[in-house]
């Protein structure tokens, strides 16, 4: 980043007032374009690592997919391998997973409270005193 400020003062005491509010002027604005180029670098950057770790993260959940369906497996193999029918051992195993994910489901139902920014209403509205227990009473 090359700074683009006036050059300094050093020019004969009779200076105008004009002149050196133009050159304070200059230096403002150029040093609001330098701080202005910097966020924006900044925004960019983070922006590159955002998408980096959005990345990580789809692969890894497809590695956890993967992993967890080779659990299954290797369970319902035990299972049919000790004798097991194996079309029962994989409706057990369909079963099992989908009460897993019913579980999960009504556990992140309870945590939509949490995306309302409850609080932050209740300042807007000055409605503070009325419902101060409500986030307590939802959990």
């Amino acid at each position: 980043m090359d700074p683009t400020y006036a050059p300094p003062l050093r020019s004969p005491p009779h200076m105008s007032t004009g002149t050196r509010l133009s050159l304070a002027w200059a230096n403002l604005k150029a040093l609001v374009q330098d701080h202005a180029l910097l966020a924006v670098l900044e925004v960019q950057r983070a922006g590159i690592s955002l998408v980096k770790m959005i990345i990580a993260g789809i692969v890894i959940s497809i590695l956890v997919v993967s992993a967890w369906m080779a659990i299954v497996a290797a369970i319902i193999g035990f299972a049919i391998g000790e004798g097991a029918n194996w079309a029962l051992a994989i409706l057990i195993a369909a079963l099992v997973n989908i009460a897993i994910a019913v579980g999960l489901a009504f556990w992140a139902k309870k945590q939509l409270p949490d995306l309302l920014f409850a609080a932050t209403v209740r300042q807007l509205r000055k409605d503070v005193p009325a419902m101060e227990g409500e986030h307590e009473q939802q959990r």
